[in-house]
């Protein structure tokens, strides 16, 4: 599991009333002064930080906010782990935009424990796994996947897997033995026929959740699958090129161009020399785009798939 912390970002980090002497504060500087805001009862954080936190290399504000408001509740109660969306957002997981629940989700293994405050939730567990993610305790990766399978649709939740046994962000953060073995080794699990179809359509080695977004796509409206990332080896370069998507028997390749493959020159001119290699080995490279229009491009693949 790549984890490891390889960044530092400046936020804060909550703190307890019996520290605000060693930090010399006053409580009535803490009460009043628009510096400080309080988590929870008992907790607070100063909003002009000067301390670091660990975090991914692709973590920003978003995540820093989830990251102070796990630390905050654990500040007040060991033996807690982030689960539910709290978890997958602090791992990058790709959520859809629908859920835009910004509670703090929590996990405890204990089946007495009880926690009522506002803007956390409380998941119990009665075999909880738990994972370290820059000095964060989350539940585990691949009983993650099986507890978003209450709140997911299949292709949302094969774009969460497919992520965390991918590259995206800080990936591989398990493999697809792991969450099989996770989703067998539980006798009873809701929505079990979806997380089987899950098992049986996501695919490793997929870079991000658009590539996920447009095979899934092209399965939907009655095309054969493509393959993730199929070689294509260049006469006249020594290492082996592989688009996003393809049929190697067609040689169609198809590429999928986020915002950083026209932001970014380097990136840009990449693309450009592979594009002119996979032509010149005779592949027919579609390029797609949060601006292609879908209607069209799917005239476009059914020629292509026909008269090939």
């Amino acid at each position: 599991m790549n984890n490891e912390p390889i960044q530092f970002l400046t936020a804060p980090v909550p703190f307890m009333r019996d520290q605000v002497g060693p930090l010399g504060l006053s409580l009535h500087a803490l009460r009043n002064s628009p510096r400080y805001t309080q988590l929870f009862h008992g907790v607070w954080i100063d909003n002009e930080p000067d301390t670091a936190v660990p975090a991914p290399m692709w973590a920003g504000l978003e995540w820093a906010k989830v990251q102070v408001g796990l630390s905050g509740i654990l500040r007040l109660h060991e033996g807690l782990a982030g689960t539910g969306i709290t978890a997958a957002r602090l791992y990058g997981l790709p959520l859809p935009r629908r859920l835009t629940d910004r509670r703090i989700h929590v996990a405890s293994a204990s089946p007495d424990f009880t926690l009522t405050r506002r803007g956390v939730v409380l998941h119990r567990y009665t075999s909880l796994k738990v994972a370290n993610f820059c000095e964060l305790p989350l539940i585990s990766v691949p009983q993650l996947i099986v507890e978003l399978a209450t709140i997911l649709t299949v292709d949302e939740l094969i774009a969460v897997a497919e992520a965390a046994i991918g590259k995206w962000h800080s990936g591989p953060l398990a493999t697809p033995k792991a969450i099989r073995a996770e989703v067998d080794s539980r006798r009873y699990v809701r929505n079990r026929p979806l997380l089987a179809s899950v098992l049986t359509r996501m695919r490793q080695n997929v870079d991000s959740p658009q590539e996920t977004w447009l095979r899934l796509w092209i399965i939907s409206q009655g095309f054969p699958e493509p393959m993730v990332h199929p070689p294509v080896q260049c006469s006249n370069l020594s290492y082996v090129l592989h688009p996003d998507l393809g049929y190697p028997e067609l040689r169609l390749a198809i590429e999928y161009e986020g915002d950083h493959h026209r932001s970014s020159d380097k990136q840009f001119a990449a693309d450009n020399e592979r594009i002119q290699n996979l032509v010149a080995q005779g592949w027919t490279v579609l390029r797609v785009s949060k601006a292609t229009n879908m209607d069209q491009f799917r005239q476009l693949l059914r020629h292509h798939l026909a008269h090939n």
